[in-house]
Parts: C-alpha cells; sequence; structure tokens
C-alpha cells in the first residue's frame, strides 16, 4: 500500500515533471546566482548518476547547478538531453529544498505508471500550453489545473484525452485560445466539466454528446458560437452554465425536460425565441434556478416560466420586451426567493397593488432600470425581504416610513432615483434592520438622518444634505464605510470615526483638522477630503494605517511639510496633495530615493515646496513604471 509520504512525494515529483514542461526558458536566469561549492557539486553528481547519461555532452555548459550568491545553496539545475532512464519519486533531485528553476526537457525518462487518483494544481503560476505528460497517470480520477496562466492552443492530440477513468476536469480561469476539440467526447466517465473564463471560440463538438455521466457543465465566460449544446442524452445532468458567450438560435424543447437539471444559467448571449414548458414538466421539473437575462427572447416569454413551480432563483433581467411585465405572472412560483427584473418596464398597476403578487418568500428583489416613478407599495407585504434594489429609475418624494419596519431587511440601494426626504422623524431609520443603505445622486436635502443602529455602509453622495455630521454616528460601532461626497455638509470631521475602512468626504464644506485618531492596526484603507476648508496638519497616526491605499486632501487650507514619513505605509498607491499649503523642501533627508514603491498617483502642485528634485528620486517606483 502507498503510504501517506509516498504520495506527497509523487505528487511532488509529477509536479516538477509538469513544472519543466510549462517553465520558459526565459526563466532560467543567472542573475544573483554563482558557480556552485564542492559538496553542491557532489550532490548534482549523485543525481546524474541515477541515470545513464552515456549520450551526454558533458562539457555543455548550459547543463549544471547554480547556487544563490547570498546562502550557497542550489536554486537552479538544468540538464537538458542528457538523461535516461526512471525519474524515481525517491530521487536525489528532491534533497535540493531551494530549487527555483529547473529544466529536465529533452530527455529519455521512463517510469511505471503512477497510481495517482487525485491532482490539484490549482491557483499557481503555471504559464503555457497544458503539459502532454500525462501518459502515466492513467488511474487519474480528478485533475484540476484552474486559474492559471495555461495558454494558446488546447491540442487535440493532448495525452490528457486519454485520461479515460477522469471523473472531475477543471480547466478554468486560464487563457487558453482555441476552438474546442472532439476528443473531450473520449473522457466518457466524466461527471464535472468545467472550461470557464478562456478564450475557447467557436462551436461546442457534437461529441460532448458521449458525456452521458456528466452532471456538471461549465462553458460560461467564452467566445463559444452557435446553437444551443448537444445535451439531449446527458439525463444525468444537473447544471449547465453557458453565460457570456454568443450562443445563438432557440431553446430545445427537451432542455426543461431533462430530469436532473436543477440550475441553468443561459445569461449574455444571443438566444431568441421563446421557451417551451411541458404540461408534465410543471410539478416534475427540479429546475430552481434559472438565469436568462440579456439575450433577444420574443414573445411572451414570462407565461411558460411561471409553470416551473420549484423555482427559487430566477433573472429574466433586460429581456428586451416590448410589453410591460405584470407581477402576477409569479404568484405561482411559491418558493421564490430571488427575483431580478432589472431593465424590463414593469405593470405601474401591479407595483402599486396592495395584493401581493411576488411570493411572501421574496428575499431578494432587483428591480433597477425599470422605469418606475412611484415608490412600489407591493414591498410591503414581503417581511422576508432582505435585499431590495431600486437603483436607476425615476421615484420621487419621500421613501416611505413602512419600509424601515420591514424585519429582514439588511439592503437597500436607491442610487440614482430623485427621493427628496423620509417620511416621519429623523430617528425613522434607528431601529430598522439595514447594514447597507445606499442613498446616491438623489435629490435628499435638510439635515443627514439618525443612522440604523446596524449600519456598516452608508452612501449618500451627490445629493444636497447640509448641516454637521450628527454625533450619533459615534454610537455606530459596525460602521465601516461613510460616503458623503458632493453635498453641502460642513461643520468639523467627527472624533470617533477611527474605526472606518473608508471614509470620502470630498467636496462638502468641513472645517478644521482631519482628526488624529488612528491606532495600530486602524483598518482604514480610503480617505478623501478633498475640495473642502480643513486646516492644520496632516494627522501623523496615519502611519498607524498599514492597509491605506488611497490618500487626498487637494484643495484645502493643511499647512505643513512633505509627509516623508508615510513612506512607511507598505501598500499606499494614491497620494495627492495639491492646492494646499504645504512647504519646504521634498527632497528626503540624506538625497536618496524618495520611497513609496507602490505609489500610481501622485499630485504636489500649487503648494510651496522648495529645493531640487535629484536625479535618483523615483528611483523605487516600480509600481508607475509598469
Amino acid at each position: 500500500m502507498t503510504t501517506m509520504s509516498d504520495s506527497h512525494l509523487r505528487l511532488l515529483f509529477l509536479s516538477l515533471v509538469l513544472l519543466c514542461c510549462v517553465s520558459p526558458s526565459s526563466l532560467f536566469t543567472l542573475e544573483n546566482r554563482v558557480t556552485c561549492g564542492p559538496h553542491q557539486i557532489q550532490a548534482f553528481t549523485h543525481f546524474k548518476n541515477e541515470f545513464d547519461t552515456r549520450h551526454c555532452n558533458h562539457s555543455d555548459d548550459l547543463n549544471g547547478v547554480w547556487c544563490d550568491n547570498s546562502t550557497g545553496a542550489v536554486t537552479v539545475l538544468r540538464l537538458r538531453d542528457c538523461l535516461s532512464g526512471t525519474l524515481k519519486p525517491n530521487s536525489s533531485l528532491f534533497e535540493f529544498h531551494q530549487l527555483r528553476h529547473l529544466d529536465l526537457s529533452k530527455n529519455n525518462f521512463a517510469s511505471t505508471p503512477l497510481q495517482l487518483e487525485a491532482l490539484r494544481l490549482s491557483s499557481n503560476g503555471f504559464i503555457g500550453q497544458v503539459p502532454s505528460s500525462f501518459n502515466n497517470l492513467s488511474q487519474l480520477s480528478y485533475l484540476d489545473l484552474s486559474y492559471n496562466h495555461f495558454s494558446g492552443t488546447l491540442n487535440p492530440n493532448n495525452s490528457l484525452f486519454e485520461l479515460h477513468l477522469l471523473r472531475y476536469l477543471n480547466l478554468g480561469y486560464n487563457n487558453f485560445s482555441s476552438s474546442l476539440p472532439s476528443e473531450f467526447g473520449n473522457l466518457n466517465k466524466l461527471e464535472a466539466l468545467s472550461l470557464s473564463s478562456n478564450g475557447f471560440f467557436g462551436q461546442v463538438p457534437s461529441t460532448i454528446s458521449n458525456l452521458t455521466s456528466l452532471t456538471q457543465l461549465y462553458l460560461d465566460q467564452n467566445k463559444l458560437t452557435g446553437s444551443f449544446p448537444l445535451v439531449q442524452n446527458l439525463t444525468n445532468l444537473s447544471i449547465i452554465g453557458l453565460a457570456s458567450n454568443h450562443f445563438t438560435g432557440t431553446i430545445p424543447s427537451y432542455l426543461l425536460t431533462l430530469p436532473s437539471l436543477s440550475a441553468l444559467d443561459m445569461s449574455k448571449n444571443d438566444f431568441t425565441g421563446s421557451i417551451e414548458v411541458p404540461n408534465s414538466s410543471t410539478s416534475s421539473s427540479r429546475l430552481k434556478y434559472l438565469v436568462l437575462g440579456d439575450n433577444h427572447f420574443e414573445g411572451k416569454i414570462l407565461e411558460p416560466i411561471s409553470k416551473l413551480i420549484n423555482l427559487t432563483h430566477l433573472d429574466v433581467s433586460f429581456l428586451n420586451a416590448s410589453y410591460a411585465i405584470e407581477l402576477k405572472l409569479f404568484s405561482s412560483l411559491k418558493s421564490l426567493l430571488y427575483l431580478d427584473l432589472s431593465g424590463n418596464s414593469i405593470s405601474p398597476a401591479s407595483l402599486r397593488s396592495s395584493d401581493s403578487y411576488i411570493p411572501l418568500t421574496m428575499e431578494l428583489l432587483t428591480l433597477a432600470y425599470c422605469g418606475i416613478s412611484e415608490f412600489p407599495n407591493i414591498l410591503r407585504a414581503l417581511e422576508n425581504l432582505e435585499y431590495i434594489d431600486l437603483s436607476n429609475n425615476v421615484i420621487n418624494g419621500e421613501i416611505p416610513e413602512w419600509l424601515w419596519r420591514l424585519p429582514r431587511l439588511g439592503t437597500m440601494d436607491t442610487r440614482n432615483n430623485s427621493f427628496n426626504g423620509f417620511q416621519g422623524s429623523p430617528q425613522v431609520l434607528i431601529n430598522s434592520s439595514l447594514r447597507m443603505l445606499y442613498l446616491d445622486s438623489n435629490n435628499f436635502e435638510g439635515a443627514l438622518p439618525d443612522l440604523p443602529l446596524s449600519i456598516r455602509s452608508f452612501s449618500a453622495e451627490l445629493n444636497s444634505f447640509e448641516g454637521e455630521i450628527p454625533l450619533s454616528i459615534c454610537n455606530r460601532s459596525s460602521l465601516v464605510a461613510l460616503v458623503l461626497a458632493y453635498n453641502n455638509l460642513s461643520g468639523p470631521i467627527p472624533q470617533c470615526l477611527s474605526n472606518l475602512a473608508v471614509m470620502y468626504l470630498r467636496n462638502n464644506n468641513f472645517e478644521g483638522s482631519i482628526p488624529d485618531v488612528f491606532s495600530a492596526g486602524a483598518s482604514l484603507r480610503t480617505l478623501d477630503v478633498g475640495f473642502n476648508r480643513l486646516t492644520g496638519k496632516l494627522p501623523r497616526s496615519l502611519v498607524n494605517c498599514s492597509s491605506l491605499k488611497f490618500l487626498s486632501v487637494i484643495n484645502n487650507i493643511i499647512e505643513d511639510t512633505f509627509p516623508f514619513w508615510l513612506k512607511a505605509l507598505p501598500n499606499l498607491q494614491v497620494l495627492t496633495l495639491r492646492s494646499n499649503r504645504f512647504y519646504g523642501p521634498i527632497s528626503p533627508p540624506h538625497q536618496g530615493p524618495l520611497g513609496f514603491p507602490e505609489l500610481r498617483i501622485f499630485e504636489i502642485s500649487d503648494n510651496k515646496f522648495t529645493g531640487s528634485l535629484p536625479s535618483s528620486y523615483f528611483v523605487n517606483w516600480k509600481a508607475v513604471e509598469s
């Protein structure tokens, strides 16, 4: 029986063989490498002696080992066109623990087939074409090469297609650019196939119909064309993902009769026509997840969908329908939890109705870009609602007081409407269960409301709120993001906002200094207080904000020297100090590099800095170079 340590050795062995096949020669650089010492040369010789080297050119200067000039350890090993024999899992090769670059290409390795059944190499940095060295892995049933940088053509002659016991294959999230080989049909034991997020193009080969054991098929986010793939024989299919391709034609009539189908995503394609739902499928269908948005369907496609009574998740956004949707079409879907109708015209009468045409089970409802002009009264009865998106409509007036009494409401998005206030008292929101509230780009005016006690993110930019930020905000201990840019707010910035990750207060009338209250480990990532009337100095406690990426104080009245001390922040990418009263030299002490290696945007114009810029000033700004 193979021990656990043997299995790990074999996996390491296979990984190294694959690496030597996909690593380009450009990676084998001798920078910071030196000739190795006698001990390392002896270990290299011991490795060579494991093989027949009679055909090896021992005078080839390109073969050998090189060592790190500081540690002395072997980091580069190259033996091309030299070795014959078996590369064993217990080879002395694995004693080179600090090996970084290995080239064993063009050798004549022979080995007994490995009994490896599962190989997971996802989320590494592999590049080039998929290796063809799968011949000795005849027992492999699970192969995951996803989230790498494999590219080019998927060769039909690749030994990958000879893995006849393979049940799981994931090539998703790479950079392939080719048609799909018909040889996929050889893998007739496959139960799950993922080719998501690549550049595959052309039609799906008809041989896909050979994969009769397939339960999951993911072809989304490619450039595939043609009609719906031939899956009629794949009666075990439970998940089909075809989103974000260029499929055309109509939906095959057999599709919704597949006995095991539970999830179907065809969004963002060019499908046309309608969908047939046989009466026999009304109660027997297992389909729970259906995404059809962003296609070119015609006719009243929602009527047959309303027969799929087991649906829990339905996305029919941007159907380009020529009629207003009646919400009572969804009244038969008693298990529905998620409904996205964005980009469609909805019957005003059904939105206004006090009768709940929408199932009371509803938890997430998206009605963005629907041309709605009145607040939908139909929401009032949906006490299970957790998420509502009414953004990008034309709703005006006040948000009704009853909305905040929905007991489970966690996220409310009203961006890009014409709301101007809230029904009820300024404290109407306090006891709401809201955690995320988005009021951006409306016509709100007057004082800011007292926020819910549970609030985590509050965004209300591009309105006409005025007055000071209420001190009640200091009691909102869960608040991590505060976005109030482009309003008419004034007064000081409260001292209690040190726990925020995002503070975006640009274009208001705030006065006083930026609070100097950030303690070690502060989570601040974004601080933008530009275009206000702030004075004083930059808070020195910002040096405690190791996660800070964006800092902007432009167009204020800050009077301070250049903040050399900010170079201690490892993630700072944007630093804009323009149009203030900064003064003094900008050259760092000892005339060395300025620092800030991650900076991408740097603005210091319209201040009172003095001195010269030495030639080495920007030498560490590698992020800007890229």
